[in-house]
């Protein structure tokens, strides 16, 4: 009995390097806020008094991408 050991050679074929797409992010555009007092005048006196807001929005530089438009904040009442 003979101690050789026997061996088998297997020949594959190599995969070849597909290009994967570029991988995309995504990001939130930021978003900012600026608020006013309103003072309505009814002659001299103040007749309506009113806080609004204004939503932009910027790209990546800090832009204003989308100016918003002004609009009341609307009121609640709480209880002490």
């Amino acid at each position: 009995m003979s101690n050789i050991l026997t061996t088998n050679t297997f020949y594959g074929t190599v995969p070849q390097m597909v290009s994967q797409p570029t991988p995309s992010i995504v990001m939130v555009e930021p978003i900012s806020y600026e608020f006013q007092v309103v003072e309505y005048m009814d002659g001299d006196r103040i007749a309506k008094v009113s806080l609004q807001v204004k939503q932009n929005i910027h790209d990546q530089y800090g832009n204003v991408k989308t100016a918003g438009f002004w609009q009341d904040v609307p009121r609640i009442k709480m209880m002490l």
